[in-house]
């Protein structure tokens, strides 16, 4: 079995790993129904998992180019649904503040 080229997708989370041994319980790990997951767009996040992917770099002697990080989820329709509506609310809060504004000045 040849090793990759690039390991360039990695399935994160926070406070799940020991960092020892192979022991990923971030997500649903242990849900059945999890077979699909969303990536992680968290710019605040982002930069410590880089970090651990370089440190996973120099212990195994991989290479990762452009690492794309996901989380575990169930439900992923679910999941963007809830995106969505957050910005529809912040949208219409805009708007509303905006329009208050125009008629107060």
């Amino acid at each position: 079995l040849l090793p990759l080229a690039s390991y360039d997708f990695w399935a994160v989370g926070l406070g799940c790993c020991s960092g020892n041994a192979a022991d990923f319980h971030c997500g649903e790990y242990n849900n059945p129904k999890a077979h699909s997951g969303l990536r992680l767009l968290r710019d605040d996040q982002r930069s410590f998992f880089r970090l651990a992917v370089q440190q996973a770099e120099s212990a195994y002697g991989i290479k990762a180019t452009h690492p794309l990080f996901f989380y575990w989820n169930e439900d992923n329709q679910a999941e963007m649904n809830g995106f969505r509506d957050e910005g529809y609310k912040f949208f219409l809060i805009g708007m509303l503040a905006h329009f208050a504004w125009q008629l107060l000045s």
